[in-house]
């Protein structure tokens, strides 16, 4: 065997990895937990089926092969539990990741596209059927989730299904939004609220927008009153 061929074998062992996408936009602190090892988040990394992308004061941004596109915002973790995608084989791939805390993004590719069946994304308290399109989730510290509908880059708008436990409800407006608290408990109904995409972070656990704390409201009045 020639030394170049030695050569090339060898960097192809050490450089060749299971990779289903790229980190494409990186500030401030993260990292890649991949098994039992700590990767520091930067541009061009490598992301792989069961890594978990955690933030501290950071944001990261992952584009997928089927150009998926995901961005984790500042104290969020993401956990990337499964990815194959072939374009020569439409409608076979299947993506699934959960979003564990924070506010994390999620615009559509070509899997969503092809078979939405075979997207399963999911928060604690709540799992999302994904129809081409996209949405933040902002997840607290037990589970409860403020999941909003984004209009897409063209200015079209999608529909996602929320559901637990208990039932399902869907949004198919653009700033449309619902919470689930616990899974044992229906999703809200359906609010549209009065913000703009770039006011769509961590401070939604904080101080939940004032159009969700009426509809809670109102729906434990109903719940009082049905006693």
């Amino acid at each position: 065997m020639s030394q170049v061929l030695v050569l090339l074998l060898l960097f192809f062992s050490i450089n060749s990895y299971a990779g289903i996408g790229t980190i494409t936009e990186e500030k401030g602190s993260a990292e890649i937990l991949r098994k039992k090892s700590k990767i520091d988040a930067k541009i061009n990394s490598g992301i792989e089926s069961m890594d978990t992308v955690e933030t501290v004061k950071g944001v990261v941004g992952i584009t997928f092969d089927d150009d998926t596109k995901v961005r984790v915002t500042e104290h969020s973790k993401l956990l990337i539990d499964d990815f194959v995608y072939d374009p020569n084989s439409k409608g076979a791939g299947k993506l699934a990741m959960k979003v564990a805390l924070g506010t994390v993004r999620y615009a559509s590719g070509a899997v969503a596209k092809e078979n939405n069946k075979n997207v399963a994304i999911s928060t604690p308290t709540a799992t999302v059927a994904v129809r081409g399109t996209a949405f933040t989730m902002t997840v607290d510290e037990i589970g409860q989730s403020l999941i909003v509908l984004l209009p897409n880059t063209d200015g079209s708008v999608g529909q996602i299904d929320v559901s637990t436990a208990m039932g399902t409800v869907t949004l198919n407006q653009a700033f449309q939004a619902t919470l689930t608290t616990v899974s044992e408990i229906k999703p809200l109904k359906p609010v549209l609220l009065a913000l703009s995409e770039s006011a769509i972070d961590n401070m939604l656990i904080v101080k939940p927008p004032p159009e969700v704390m009426k509809a809670l409201v109102e729906d434990n009045n109903k719940a009082f009153d049905a006693l």
